[in-house]
């Protein structure tokens, strides 16, 4: 998949987005910035984060999705909070259910 371009409509099917799906990309998006912030202060180029990126494409069988998850945990009472984990920071990019 790695050199494949694609535009947002082919990555997104042409299907109209809900509510859902549009807070999700939002959360997403602010979750993006909030890395990339850290990116920066932190000295990574584009290039070099790009690169470990595009090696970890294939993925696993292990991998799973953060939505299947956050149902999980939720059907068990409880809820899923995603957290970036620096030497000097913490950074929260997902709370299920979302309450900032």
């Amino acid at each position: 998949m790695a050199g494949q371009n694609k535009n947002w409509r082919e990555i997104r099917g042409d299907l109209p987005l809900n509510e859902t799906q549009m807070a999700t990309y939002k959360r997403l998006m602010e979750a993006e910035v909030r890395l990339d912030d850290v990116r920066r202060r932190r000295g990574v180029s584009d290039t070099a984060l790009g690169d470990v990126l595009d090696a970890s494409e294939e993925g696993s069988a292990e991998d799973i999705y953060l939505s299947t998850l956050a149902r999980y945990v939720a059907a068990l009472g409880g809820h899923l909070e995603v957290q970036a984990v620096f030497p000097e920071e913490r950074i929260t990019l997902l709370r299920q259910p979302d309450s900032a």
